[in-house]
């Protein structure tokens, strides 16, 4: 895992699908623990392929997330802070701006 300070427009990248800025929200407001709490009604076993196989790694690798894959846990990673600052000056994972 990467615990080097990235710059602006990396974070943004690493962050710009919705399910990635899903999982940093849902950490910030701490409704997200679990890959399950993840999981959409009718398209489980899809999403949670989707971010056990591209996402969660992703964000795992740039420091944004704790990821154990035994027991499908989720926790803020060394460079949350960073990231969670960033993603609130970036539209809300529904495509909305974010609220002030």
């Amino acid at each position: 895992m990467s615990t080097t300070h990235d710059t602006p427009s990396e974070r943004t990248e690493t962050v710009s699908t919705p399910e990635r800025r899903r999982v940093i929200a849902g950490l910030a407001d701490g409704t997200v623990g679990t890959v399950a709490d993840l999981q959409v009604r009718g398209r489980a076993d899809e999403i949670a392929a989707e971010l056990r196989e591209t996402h969660l790694p992703a964000l795992e690798e740039a420091g944004y997330i704790e990821w154990d894959r035994e027991e499908e846990t989720i926790e803020p990673g060394p460079n949350f802070d960073e990231v969670a600052e960033h993603l609130a000056d970036l539209p809300n994972p529904d495509g909305e701006p974010a609220d002030d």
